[in-house]
Formats: C-alpha cells, sequence, structure tokens
C-alpha cells in the first residue's frame, strides 16, 4: 500500500488507458466471430422472408392474372353486346341474342349453332345478324339450339334490292368468300359501295337488313356480279336471331 501510495496518480492513469485500449481490442478479436454469426443469422432471417414473401407474390400474380384474363374476356363481350345492342334501332322486328357453340365451315356446307331454340321463340327461316348485317339464317331448330345456313353456303338465296339504285335480285352463296348475284335485270346502273339489302318479299325474311356492299373493283373484269358479304361473320361469339315468327312458315 506504501508503494502504491508512492505511484504518481498520473502515471497510474496512463497504465489504465492502455489496459483499456488492449482489452478493447481484444474483445473486438473475440467477438468477430460471434458478430458474424449475428450477421449471417440475420442475413438467413431476410433470405428466408424474402423467398417466402416473393411465394406468396407469385400466387398473388397468378391470381390476378386469372382476374385480367376474365377481365378481357368481360371486357371484349360487353363491347359485343354494346354493338348488337346499338344496331337495334335498325333491327325492324323483335329479336333475341344467342351465343355461338360451334361453327362448321366445310368445303359443301358453311353452318353455325346456336345456344337458343323454340323455346326462346325461335323458328326456321328467322333471321341472324351481328352488328353489320344478316349473317344467316335458321334452317334446323330445337327446343334449346338452333343451326344457322350462312349467306356464303351454296344452298343460301336471298331476295334482296340495291338500296340506291332500287333493282331487286337474288343473292346466293358459292362457298367462297363473295356471294353472287342472279335475275337482276341486264344493263342496269349499280353504284360503288351501294347497299345489298333483304327486300322482304316472300315473307320469310324482314325488309331492310343488309346483307353486303356492292364494290365496283370486284366487279371490274368479271362477267358475274359479285356482293361483299357482311363483315366477321365467322369470327362473332354473340348474335342476334330475327323472332318475327307471324311471317315463317313453319
Amino acid at each position: 500500500m506504501l508503494i502504491l501510495g508512492k505511484v504518481d496518480e498520473s502515471n497510474l492513469k496512463v497504465v489504465k488507458n492502455y489496459f483499456t485500449d488492449i482489452t478493447s481490442y481484444v474483445l473486438e478479436i473475440v467477438g468477430l466471430p460471434i458478430n458474424s454469426i449475428n450477421k449471417a443469422v440475420n442475413q438467413i432471417n431476410s433470405l428466408i422472408f424474402i423467398y417466402s414473401n416473393n411465394k406468396n407474390l407469385n400466387l398473388e400474380n397468378k391470381e390476378l392474372y386469372k382476374w385480367k384474363d376474365l377481365a378481357q374476356k368481360l371486357l371484349v363481350e360487353n363491347e359485343e353486346l354494346k354493338k348488337l345492342l346499338n344496331g337495334v334501332n335498325k333491327i325492324p322486328d323483335s329479336f333475341i341474342t344467342a351465343k355461338v357453340i360451334s361453327n362448321s365451315s366445310g368445303s359443301y356446307i358453311k353452318t353455325i349453332t346456336l345456344n337458343v331454340g323454340t323455346k326462346h321463340g325461335v323458328r326456321i327461316g328467322n333471321a341472324v345478324t351481328n352488328n353489320w348485317g344478316m349473317i344467316g339464317r335458321v334452317i334446323q331448330v330445337g327446343k334449346k339450339s338452333a343451326r344457322v345456313l350462312l349467306v356464303t353456303d351454296i344452298n343460301s338465296q336471298i331476295p334482296v334490292f340495291f338500296e340506291k339504285s332500287k333493282h331487286k335480285a337474288i343473292v346466293i352463296g358459292n362457298n367462297s368468300d363473295l356471294l353472287e348475284v342472279k335475275y337482276l335485270k341486264s344493263r342496269v346502273k349499280l353504284f360503288d359501295k351501294e347497299r345489298v339489302i333483304t327486300s322482304g318479299e316472300g315473307g320469310l325474311l324482314p325488309r331492310g337488313l343488309s346483307v353486303g356492299l356492292y364494290i365496283e373493283n370486284l366487279n371490274y373484269e368479271s362477267n358475274k356480279i359479285k356482293v361483299l358479304p357482311t363483315r366477321n361473320w365467322d369470327i362473332v361469339d354473340s348474335l342476334n336471331v330475327i323472332i318475327n315468327n307471324d311471317k315463317v312458315l313453319n
């Protein structure tokens, strides 16, 4: 105690400072593995969290894609139905909207099948239209389905008149993309892009449905008069069936 009492206090502080520095280095060296382990554990926990979060996000993403596809499908269907409703004012009789459930495009017959039938008031001879005009007529009908003969089928014959020139004729299908005009008077004047419309003669079809367009370029070098039928008649999902059963022969 006497010796320590004789030691200069300032010198003792220097020794204590050196001791503190040395112990801090030792503690830092000893703590490196522990700190590394803690960091590794934290990183592993972060990776597990990221993996779990990414898995959940992938599941949510798949669900969102399903809803996106459904929304796009409903949007297209909604636009198609809007177009059909916009054409209602041009339809002279009542109508029912139907879905296409099959489409036959064989070499000798072109028909489609709809999901409506006698239960819905559909009868043989009813005209079928899309938003551009007539695409065919019902030739066979069941309780909940109907078969439609397209205007391009070789068995199709429709009484029509030209909208501007008022000339009457018959348009027939020939299993191609164009319709042929029959029984038209010779040396008649037809106008370019003149609409060809159902005349209603015979009482089977209503008057005023657009069947196609007369295009001069399509008839420039042809000895047969051709008509371009209404557009997109073979790729639509929804169609209108004209219900004018007071005129239809069963």
